[in-house]
């Protein structure tokens, strides 16, 4: 045999195996497009060869022995149970298969075998009518995989044209800049220098009082007038004062929003969870476009999107009939370590979360632009995803009902995820066939109605939006919406 039979689960990896319940599913969920349909044959070596072989956990289950969690060899794996060919329902264009991705999107995988499924859908007609092509639907339980990962195993099976390598998964959208965390190492530097910037933020903000007391009342009283909003508002509003690089000044920040955040405000998109989950998407959106307007607020293509995203989110709610919120909290996964070109054999978690504000009704785009950007820069310059890991590693020790309710706890906090991949910048093959296009869309927890996933592609960007189907019941209407905000924005700086 040789092989291990038994692996212990890393505490990293088991939360997410807690986190999987019925009526929110702990899989990520991406896929890949075809204009012709490729070899099967191809596909099943390149997933064997490529995917399974090489990473054991494939071709394993989760084994829970008291609070211990365990990847046990399947030794009955048969990838033909993994690997499905299929069609979609006729006459196979986007309707039948978003309609087919929110079937799957809620059917619980078997906890006897491991937890992923592949299948290539032939009958696909959703971009060349003329033409009949194919979809690639991976489903990978979080346990085993974080998302990033997931992606670059994707882009494993794949080959690239001409000599050009596969690009690392996860590379900052920016030219600038090291990615979105800092360094652990920095912290101890400049705590002094940061504890002087802060003293002198304050008292700037009293020679400015009326103005920061202004501030300050719209920020309590705007979303919503909840008495259990003051404190962190409080805090953020002082916190505004200090500089945007302050490390200290934003951990600060961001661990009182960790521990003092209430719970979302209940909107239209409020209510409990359900089983029932819908998705839309939207693809070739111009990333060229993007990165003009990009470029001309020295951001990233990442911020000008959640831009487009904020107006959309607001018009949905004007829309709806809701009074207007001034902001909204989302659940953003964040790579702890950096993604090399070949990916370990044990895959697993290497993923933090944070809780970004999302600032909504803000008509101009510059201004809504530079909040987004200050937002990121806030958690760019802290260390609120490694106290975040840290947390997420506690509740994943805890007995199954506490950590259940500290995850909801967390997760109520925010109306649902959103994750920002950079894919690969030139076509890439499968089976020697080429991908029309990539995306994807992650899980929900606790309450949320929302997963929204960005993902670039050959000069494009493709938005995946998942949605809780009662709370928000035409996922469709979210992503035309986003479509058009993004139109404006890339219309902006055309004749710059």
């Amino acid at each position: 045999m040789g092989e291990t039979a038994r692996v212990r689960i890393p505490l990293r990896d088991q939360l997410w195996l807690h986190m999987d319940r019925p009526d929110n599913l702990m899989y990520i969920t991406s896929l890949v497009w075809f204009a012709e349909i490729p070899d099967w044959d191809a596909v099943t070596q390149a997933v064997a060869t490529r995917m399974v072989d090489p990473h054991p956990v494939f071709r394993r289950v989760p084994v829970r022995e008291g609070r211990r969690w365990y990847w046990e060899d399947d030794l009955d794996f048969d990838l033909s149970h993994h690997l499905i060919r299929g069609r979609l329902p006729a006459p196979g264009g986007r309707a039948e298969a978003e309609e087919y991705v929110s079937e799957q999107m809620s059917i619980q995988l078997p906890d006897d075998r491991p937890l992923w499924r592949a299948e290539l859908l032939e009958g696909y007609h959703g971009h060349e009518a003329e033409r009949e092509g194919a979809l690639v639907l991976f489903r990978v339980q979080h346990g085993m995989v974080d998302g990033v990962r997931l992606t670059q195993l994707v882009l494993g099976l794949c080959d690239s044209d001409g000599d050009t390598a596969l690009p690392p998964v996860g590379r900052p959208l920016s030219t600038g800049g090291g990615g979105f965390l800092g360094t652990v190492g920095s912290a101890g530097v400049g705590v002094v220098r940061d504890s002087f910037g802060i003293a002198r933020g304050l008292l700037g903000a009293t020679v400015t009082f009326p103005w920061t007391l202004t501030r300050l009342v719209r920020d309590v009283v705007a979303p919503g007038r909840g008495l259990t909003r003051v404190p962190t508002r409080v805090v953020e509003s002082l916190a505004d004062n200090v500089d945007p690089t302050n490390r200290v000044s934003n951990t600060y920040r961001s661990t009182f929003r960790l521990l003092f955040e209430p719970r979302s405000p209940e909107l239209s998109w409020s209510g409990h969870a359900h089983v029932r989950k819908k998705v839309s998407w939207i693809s070739g959106l111009d990333l060229a476009a993007i990165k003009r307007v990009a470029t001309a607020h020295g951001t990233t293509v990442t911020t000008v999107m959640l831009a487009a995203v904020s107006r959309a989110l607001t018009e949905y709610l004007d829309a709806h009939g809701d009074r207007r919120v001034s902001d909204i909290n989302l659940m953003v996964p964040m790579s702890i370590e950096p993604v090399g070109e070949e990916l370990p054999e044990e895959l697993g978690n290497h993923l933090t979360i944070i809780l970004m504000r999302l600032p909504l009704g803000i008509d101009d785009a510059d201004e809504l632009i530079d909040a987004i950007a200050t937002s990121m820069s806030r958690v760019r310059y802290s260390f609120e995803p490694h106290v975040n890991f840290a947390t997420m590693l506690g509740v994943a020790v805890t007995p199954g009902p506490v950590a259940h309710a500290v995850v909801d706890l967390l997760a109520n906090k925010t109306v649902g995820q959103l994750t920002s991949v950079p894919g690969p910048v030139s076509t890439v093959r499968i089976a020697g066939t080429p991908v029309e296009g990539i995306l994807g869309w992650v899980p929900m927890s606790g309450d949320q109605a929302f997963g929204i996933c960005i993902f670039s592609y050959n000069g494009t960007v493709s938005v995946g939006i998942a949605t809780d189907a009662e709370l928000v019941p035409e996922p469709g209407e979210v992503a035309g919406m986003i479509e058009d905000k993004f139109a404006t924005f890339a219309g902006w700086h055309e004749g710059d």
